[in-house]
This record gives C-alpha cells, sequence and structure tokens, in this order.
C-alpha cells in the first residue's frame, strides 16, 4: 500500500514560466552572453511553440530582474539584450529581501565588515599606481564636496566599492554596491539627524585617507583593520546609536 508521503503534489506551471526557464538555462550554460541579443519576439514564439503573450510575460520578468535590456528603436540595435549590469538588480533584491527576512542593520554591517576587510587586504596586495591615484581623487573629492551630503556618500560609495574592484574579486564588487545601495535610506537619514555632518564627514575622509595610506604602503593587515573600524565606528555612533 503506498502512503501519502510517497506522493508529490504536481505544480502547475504556466507558460511564460517556461519561456523564463529555458532563457535561464541559456544563461547558465553559456549559450547566451551578456551584451548578447535574445532571438526576437516572432523568433522566440516560432521556435518555443508558445503564445507571443507568453514571450512578452517572461521577457517583461527578465527585464524586471535586470537580466535583460529592452531596446527600443528599430534596426540591429533594437531588441533584447542580456545585459552585464546585474548591481541595480541585485540591489533591489537585496533591499526586498532585507525588509521581508527582517534581517537586522547589525548582522548587515557584520558581513559588510568581513566583506570590506578581505576586499582591502587585496586591494593591498594588487594596487597599482593608477588605483592609488583613483583613490587619492575620491579622498580629495570628499574632502571638497562640502554643500550636500548626498554627494559626499555617492564619492564614499564608490571608495569602498573601487577598493573591492581593486582587490580583483568581481563578486565581491557587485556586494559591496549591493550592499551600500540597500542601506542607502538608512545613511541618508544617519547624516540628515547630524547637527553639523561637515564635522563627521571630515572625521570620515580622515579614516578614508589612512586606509589608502596602508593600501598605498601594502600593509594589508593594517588596511583590513582600519576599514572594519572606519565602519563599525559609523554605524554604531551614527546608524544604530544615533
Amino acid at each position: 500500500m503506498t502512503t501519502e508521503a510517497a506522493w508529490e503534489p504536481v505544480r502547475r506551471v504556466r507558460m511564460h514560466e517556461q519561456v523564463l526557464a529555458q532563457i535561464e538555462e541559456k544563461i547558465l550554460d553559456g549559450s547566451l552572453r551578456a551584451g548578447e541579443k535574445l532571438p526576437s519576439e516572432r523568433e522566440l514564439v516560432s521556435a518555443l511553440g508558445v503564445s507571443r503573450t507568453s514571450v512578452r510575460e517572461a521577457l517583461r520578468a527578465l527585464e524586471a530582474m535586470g537580466i535583460i535590456e529592452a531596446r527600443t528603436g528599430s534596426g540591429a540595435d533594437a531588441g533584447s539584450v542580456v545585459t552585464a549590469r546585474s548591481t541595480p538588480a541585485l540591489t533591489n533584491l537585496l533591499r526586498l529581501h532585507l525588509a521581508l527576512a527582517r534581517i537586522s542593520l547589525a548582522d548587515l554591517v557584520e558581513t559588510r565588515v568581513q566583506l570590506e576587510r578581505n576586499a582591502a587586504r587585496g586591494a593591498a596586495a594588487t594596487r597599482t599606481p593608477e588605483d592609488v591615484a583613483r583613490l587619492a581623487e575620491l579622498v580629495e573629492g570628499m574632502r571638497a564636496a562640502d554643500q550636500e551630503y548626498q554627494q559626499f556618500n555617492a564619492l564614499d560609495t564608490e571608495f569602498h566599492v573601487s577598493i573591492a574592484r581593486i582587490s580583483g574579486n568581481a563578486l565581491a564588487t557587485d556586494l559591496m554596491q549591493a550592499l551600500r545601495g540597500a542601506v542607502e535610506s538608512e545613511m541618508a537619514a544617519a547624516f540628515a539627524r547630524l547637527p553639523d555632518w561637515r564635522a563627521v564627514a571630515a572625521d570620515l575622509v580622515t579614516e578614508h585617507a589612512q586606509i589608502l595610506r596602508a593600501i598605498e604602503a601594502g600593509d594589508g593587515d593594517r588596511a583590513a583593520e582600519l576599514v572594519a573600524d572606519h565602519i563599525t565606528r559609523f554605524y554604531t555612533d551614527r546608524v544604530l546609536n544615533p
């Protein structure tokens, strides 16, 4: 006698989900790469044996996820293209996940600290004179950004993302950018609460300059400790306990 536990309910898959699954599979197996065009809607309808509505629903879902970019117009450049810019989609997904899963800001900060420690250590090992010059340019930009804290925050973000980029870890770079984007509103709120945001920004610039000097000197352990202290202090003093 077969028990109920041996049976599994049959999942009813909608047609556009099957189209979506096939396109995703071609991206995963390398048949479709970043920058390549998908077949036209008409070609997909013919090849897959589905309605144009199903194809359009699948393409809209992929576009919403940031996997493809729909280029309007006519000619060779028109159509759906697999995008190489997945970070905005990852940021939105992470922001929603943090809200729905109720992940604490403290947990996020701890994760970011670990990512940035590794990135700073890697950057110190692989930096070039051009990398150091770029980081120095960002520090000077932050020093001069005394009009709006939004401008300062954008340069601050680019400084940290650049360190990850210099380390050579592409995934860490995307995750860093997504994490920063996911807490952008908390960062803005923290700066808005400050009676004198420029004074706090000046302290942050000093800390950035110290991180830069450690990376330039090739001192990965020092750079890792400095960036960890820098992040932890800001979130502890300005965000978690304003």
